[in-house]
């Protein structure tokens, strides 16, 4: 994904970090190295402090990739394919295809990341008490001792009852069980997320004007991604009763027309853009793999003086930035997957070939003619 880089792929996963993950670093080592360590451990050279400091935010992110790597096996073993994980601003997510076929399984993929987050909490405050023992270097201890509480507060924090959080995903579990309806529990925990988001706003407020003003604008912003997060998944909800039973093969496009990879922009806009009165084309190699989809975004954010030189396969998105399906998979799953990136599309394969793809057009052509068949 554009704005991300990859790590690899541990234990089979793709890993991606985006660059305001490098923004949260940069403040907790000047949080640590500032404010927490010298209090902790005084005496020590301001170097010493944010060297530490370092050491103990790349320790936290690898603490983060660790509670989605468990999220990601827990999906795995419970038959939901994991497209990647990707850590940024304020954390990290596991991005799955489809949805969990169970409660039981909604339960387990949701409460393993903060089990593995109380783990390590559990697992560094033995680390910390054992240096402490041992006599170890006082700054040492002190990073030890922040993991520990760090990891331990976060498992608290992704408890909370409200989607998009991990204790929202409980709650939609347990409701699921109960209710036997999981479009009905996500609502409920959706909803029980905007509630949480404001709440955390209102306490962000407060802190504020009781002078803490870094911590309050920290959790202002925390709230604010809660709130946002929980009210794109109740709009997610209200589309999936409306698109129940729709399948993507009711809403596709065939016949797609793709364009060489090997051709440069300006090749590529002259020969199929011109003439197409399409905004996106597949792009194939010449033994006809799809190797990505050049959008007029994609198009644009090339300079006019290197179009000539750039080529196709170079500008247009990636495949693993584009949301793939097969024309039997209910619609509303695809839709939770398509990215921004890609003008919310998704293509269409089966066995091995294009077969099709599904645009924002594509899903409001359906809806009108559902709305309109429901009026007669």
């Amino acid at each position: 994904m554009r704005g991300h880089l990859r790590l690899g792929r541990p234990l089979g996963f793709p890993v991606e970090i985006s660059w305001s993950t490098l923004v949260v670093v940069g403040i907790l080592t000047w949080a640590l190295a500032d404010g927490v360590l010298p209090v902790a451990a005084p005496g020590y050279a301001r170097l010493s402090y944010y060297l530490a400091g370092l050491v103990g935010a790349l320790t936290l992110i690898g603490s983060l990739l660790a509670h989605e790597l468990a999220h990601a096996v827990a999906a795995r073993r419970s038959g939901v394919q994991v497209e990647r994980l990707t850590l940024w601003l304020f954390g990290g997510v596991a991005t799955l295809r489809g949805d969990p076929r169970n409660p039981r399984a909604e339960l387990r993929i949701a409460a393993v990341g903060p089990v593995t987050s109380l783990a390590i909490a559990v697992a560094m405050a033995a680390v910390w008490a054992a240096l402490g023992q041992a006599g170890a270097d006082e700054l040492v201890v002190s990073v030890a001792g922040w993991l520990a509480l760090t990891n331990g507060m976060l498992a608290v924090f992704n408890l909370l009852p409200g989607a998009p959080l991990d204790g929202g995903r409980i709650l939609r579990a347990v409701l699921w069980w109960r209710r036997g309806d999981r479009v009905s529990a996500a609502s409920t925990a959706a909803a029980a997320g905007q509630v949480l988001g404001w709440c955390l706003i209102a306490t962000a407020t407060m802190a504020v004007l009781l002078g803490d003003v870094v911590d309050g604008l920290w959790l202002t912003m925390i709230g604010w991604f809660v709130l946002t997060a929980a009210r794109t998944e109740q709009v997610a909800t209200q589309a999936e009763r409306a698109l129940g039973g729709i399948v993507v093969r009711d809403v596709m496009s065939t016949g797609v027309r793709t364009g060489s990879a090997d051709t440069t922009v300006d090749e590529f806009i002259s020969r199929y853009v011109v003439s197409g009165h399409h905004s996106c084309y597949p792009v194939v190699e010449a033994g006809g793999a799809v190797v990505g989809l050049m959008t007029l975004g994609c198009l644009r954010a090339v300079p006019a003086a290197a179009r000539s030189t750039t080529s196709a396969r170079d500008a247009c998105l990636r495949m693993e930035e584009i949301a793939r399906c097969g024309p039997d998979e209910p619609l509303v799953q695809v839709l939770s997957r398509v990215t921004r990136q890609s003008g919310l599309r998704a293509l269409v394969f089966q066995d091995g070939l294009l077969v099709g793809i599904v645009t924002p057009s594509d899903v409001a052509r359906t809806l009108e003619s559902r709305a309109l068949a429901a009026t007669r």
